[in-house]
């Protein structure tokens, strides 16, 4: 009896750990170089550019329109802390001029209209 059932719980772990992961919010490869996040059904790849960051939003694979979209970002690094609003950049971008360092920590806001807020944390 314990023989066949720590058979049973290896197989189930086995299988676990080489069984692919479902995708079934989009891909959460980076499309532009940045660092991938899913909250609340939506995927959030953060570039990190020279002077500003971008922020792209996808849904289900799709482009998800920031028109709509306001949004903030804090960035917690070098020993200061950074704010920023996020503005709509056309198609699923958003930007801000705010640079963020390297070990620094990051926090994105996202709100369509009356809707609660998308938080999403970030650490580079």
């Amino acid at each position: 009896m314990k023989k066949s059932l720590l058979m049973a719980l290896g197989l189930a772990f086995g299988l676990s750990a080489v069984s692919p992961v479902a995708l079934s919010h989009g891909s959460t490869e980076p499309e532009h170089g940045g660092v991938v996040k899913v909250e609340h059904e939506l995927v959030f790849e953060l570039v990190r550019e020279e002077k500003n960051i971008s922020l792209y939003i996808k849904d289900h694979g799709e482009a998800f329109a920031t028109d709509e979209l306001t949004g903030s970002v804090i960035v917690l690094g070098a020993g200061e802390k950074q704010e920023n609003d996020l503005s709509p950049a056309g198609g699923n971008k958003m930007t801000a001029p705010i640079s963020i360092p390297d070990g620094a920590k990051v926090l994105v806001k996202v709100q369509s209209g009356d809707h609660h807020a998308v938080t999403v944390r970030y650490s580079f």
